[in-house]
């Protein structure tokens, strides 16, 4: 191919392109094709352009720039403000503003630094919208005692019997030192009537208007206005831990309102927010023992877990100005260790059967021991109503770690094995324990309970005639001779009917003075009639 050949460049001849073949330059107006063919080789006569010299990034990739710098900034937005280094704002609205990231910046006007922050907030955000009030829908209307129901005298004698008797049996809401009933009627209202409501006596006249009081609060406050601050969170919180009227079959109103103390709690950022105040804390603490304590004792999901947050606050405290904040470890720690066994309970699968069982009850008992024995070195420095509330969750652990053996699925194979019998002995023996625990407690013990505790007697009143009706069952479908004989050792040592009628005689400390209308509406007295109703069920069945 000759020099001025090899310098040619144009598009293919007419030939070579119906024939869709490749066209080689031979000599001026002459493919190599057409030459060996003999064709006539004709060239059209087209615009020839030019290629402009490249003499920066192509098109793609300037495209391919900008989207990794779009993803760059969306790596930023998703992550938390507190994570962000610093500076970093200031970068990135440059970042968006500068011409080279935006080809087309000449033709759009620049963002403003505050619309950058707005998003970032946004983008931190995991809602939007207007923030919640924090102040009350009710502020300025007058109280129970300006109304005249409640004497200033009368409010303040509560003040110091919540201070002196309530707060060592739920050390998770403090008053303030010297605090006085016109301060806290006119700036913490709501925490105000909880407080009275939890320290008044069943039958104090004004118990209904005071509960009527409270679920106006919580209707107005926390249901239509949505307002979020601590002294809501605190107030629900009393309100909750002495809950007894009224009694409701599953108990919806009480299970709502712990569910409210959860959400005001995440709401306030409490869950995550550092170098918490020591109520803060204290009402983080309370929300989870409350919550986890109720939710898992009536078979609820559980909502708030044991995590960092909850450690680094069981650290604090144990150098905290209150004394009383020292008798919170025990309350967490018990509870920590009962939603673990939840946990394990609801991954264990049941064709696991009797070797399943034994090898997670060691494996908790194990665990138990050693939380135990931690616990009960906390309880020396506790005064002794809290040392009883704390015992009372130690009876219940003991009685839950024997619970597997009441799960007929857990024993298809091997219902009637040595393991199963064992632990439903477990059963009545720890139940009893319970009760009998709660029935030794002083009358002012009684009378003040929580509803947690309420919940671990009806478990126990609950878990002891399951246990000797498949005990007894059991033995009925043995071929031994005694059958009656052993049959009558389990219920004897149930004594089941005896045991609730202490209970009874000493529940009723909680009813001095109450209507028998009241008392049927009444947690405590639903619970009284429920084991009542128990009992007569499990002497007909037996009969």
């Amino acid at each position: 191919m000759s020099d001025t050949a090899s310098t040619v460049k144009r598009r293919a001849c007419v030939v070579c392109t119906a024939a869709k073949a490749k066209c080689t330059p031979h000599s001026l107006n002459l493919c190599r094709r057409c030459a060996r063919l003999g064709k006539d080789c004709t060239y059209l006569d087209l615009p020839q352009t030019k290629r402009k010299h490249r003499t920066g990034p192509s098109r793609v990739e300037l495209l391919e720039k900008k989207i990794d710098q779009l993803n760059s900034q969306l790596a930023v937005f998703s992550r938390p403000t507190d994570q962000l280094s610093p500076g970093i704002s200031n970068e990135l609205t440059n970042d968006l503003n500068s011409p080279t990231n935006n080809p087309d910046s000449s033709r759009s006007s620049q963002l403003d630094p505050e619309d950058i922050s707005a998003m970032l907030d946004a983008a931190n955000e995991p809602s939007h919208g207007r923030d919640p009030p924090t102040r009350s829908a009710l502020e300025g209307q007058p109280s129970i005692v300006d109304r005249g129901l409640l004497s200033e005298a009368e409010a303040d004698y509560f003040l110091k019997i919540f201070q002196l008797e309530l707060v060592p049996r739920f050390p998770f809401v403090l008053l303030a030192q010297g605090e006085t009933v016109n301060r806290l009627m006119n700036q913490q209202p709501f925490l105000f009537l909880s407080i009275v409501s939890a320290t008044m006596r069943s039958g104090h006249p004004l118990r209904t208007t005071v509960a009527e009081e409270i679920m106006k609060h919580v209707t107005m406050r926390v249901v239509v206005q949505s307002e979020r601050n601590l002294e809501l969170l605190q107030g629900l919180l009393v309100c909750s831990a002495w809950y007894s009227y009224p009694g409701e079959k599953h108990h919806p109103r009480l299970l709502l309102l712990v569910q409210f103390c959860v959400s005001i709690l995440y709401d306030l950022g409490l869950h995550k927010k550092p170098n918490l105040k020591s109520d803060e804390r204290q009402a983080l603490l309370g929300t989870y023992w409350l919550s986890v304590g109720l939710y898992g004792t009536l078979g609820r999901p559980i909502t708030m877990k044991h995590d960092a947050q909850i450690n680094q606050c069981l650290d604090s405290i144990r150098s905290t100005e209150h004394f009383s904040d020292r008798w919170i470890a025990p309350f967490i720690h018990l509870q920590s260790f009962l939603a673990t066994m939840d946990e394990v309970y609801a991954l264990m699968q049941a064709s696991g059967g009797k070797t399943l069982v034994q090898l997670t009850h060691d494996s908790l008992q194990r665990q138990f021991d050693i939380v135990k024995v931690r616990v009960e070195q906390d309880l020396e420095s506790c005064p002794s109503s809290t040392g009883n509330a704390i015992r009372v969750e130690i009876k219940y652990v003991e009685l839950r770690l024997e619970e597997l053996s009441l799960h007929e699925q857990m024993w298809i194979a091997e219902p009637d094995c040595a393991v199963r019998i064992s632990m439903l002995m477990a059963v009545i023996q720890q139940s009893k324990e319970l009760i009998h625990t709660i029935i030794r407690l002083p009358a002012s013990d009684i009378s003040r309970i929580t509803i947690p505790a309420c919940a671990h007697i009806c478990a126990a009143v609950g878990y002891m005639p399951s246990a000797v009706l498949i005990l007894l069952n059991l033995i009925i479908g043995t071929s031994d001779p005694g059958v009656e004989s052993q049959m009558k050792d389990v219920v004897d040592l149930a004594d089941y009917s005896n045991l609730l009628t202490e209970l009874t005689n000493a529940m009723e400390a909680q009813f001095d003075g109450v209507s028998a209308e009241n008392k049927e509406t009444d947690v405590s007295g639903c619970s009284e009639r429920a084991a009542t109703d128990r009992k007569g069920r499990y002497y007909n069945d037996d009969s």
